[in-house]
């Protein structure tokens, strides 16, 4: 049975760890990991030592570290946010107490956002990748292989050229490092609003492409004919590192290696074989088959 020393032992106990801030933030670290977050709000309820501690720079930092780095763009952003907080530091009377929970919210919400802008979209290198590949006869059937297999070119680069916009596009510019070389500039026109860009030779543009954001963070812009995936080149540790690489095959086109299946096309045989496409289930919008 519990007695009144025991009891008296428990009240001293947690006395002692609400009065003692390097125990609670050690405790409360514990109970605050990326996967109960959920919690925050119900900590925040308890005391007000307790507020003050789960929405610490000391917890949201290792919230923050622990968010991003299976994100792209890691490094930069990790790094960005340490020379900032580091600089508030520097500054008398100007460090956020909250300024790891504040950029934790601003980057989730910046996640969300799909419409890249025209200077992002020129600071980025491209892994340039076609849909459909080569065919190959398998078992009396004629299937297309997946041209995600093999980058066609990773030194995309879409560089700018004045500042001369029209009705449509918000930016332009030209292409460096397309697989088709020629001595003709590709060209391409960037609508900001509606995330649509599209390159080719003037006037004959090959389909238009939508730009979109992906689960890791990074950028992709795809049409019926190719995709191409923004390549993380900051973060470039090894196995066992905690950076995942993103510019690498199998953290930038897992997802798309993982989703492929054989569908038939539109004309499907060919000479008496059965003509199929490897392609991912979920890409069957953006494709002409």
């Amino acid at each position: 049975m519990t007695n009144e020393n025991d009891n008296n032992n428990v009240v001293n106990l947690t006395t002692t760890v609400l009065s003692t801030p390097e125990l609670l933030d050690h405790i409360l670290q514990n109970l605050t990991g990326i996967n109960s977050l959920h919690d925050i709000p119900s900590l925040c309820l308890v005391s007000k030592q307790f507020q003050q501690t789960v929405t610490s720079n000391t917890i949201w930092r290792g919230l923050c570290f622990e968010r991003w780095k299976t994100k792209w763009g890691f490094v930069k952003r990790w790094n960005a946010a340490l020379y900032e907080y580091e600089r508030l530091q520097l500054k008398k009377n100007s460090l956020d107490n909250k300024y790891w929970m504040h950029k934790y919210q601003s980057q989730e919400v910046d996640s969300k956002r799909q419409c890249i802008t025209s200077a992002e979209l020129k600071a980025l290198v491209f892994d340039f990748r076609f849909w459909i590949g080569h065919p190959t006869v398998i078992d009396g059937r004629i299937i297309v292989q997946s041209g995600l297999h093999e980058s066609a070119s990773n030194t995309i680069r879409f560089h700018a050229r004045g500042e001369e916009t029209n009705q449509w596009w918000s930016a332009q510019g030209v292409i460096t490092g397309h697989p088709l070389r020629t001595d003709d500039e590709i060209e391409w026109f960037l609508d900001e609003a509606s995330c649509v860009i599209q390159w080719g030779f003037v006037p004959n543009l090959w389909p238009a492409g939508k730009i979109q954001r992906l689960e890791n963070w990074g950028w992709e812009i795809c049409n019926c004919n190719v995709v191409m995936r923004a390549m993380d080149l900051e973060s470039h540790g090894k196995d066992g590192d905690d950076t995942n690489v993103y510019n690498q095959d199998d953290h930038l086109w897992s997802d798309l290696w993982n989703s492929l299946e054989n569908v038939p096309v539109r004309n499907n045989a060919v000479n008496g074989f059965m003509v199929t496409a490897e392609v991912p289930r979920g890409y069957l919008d953006h494709l002409s088959l």
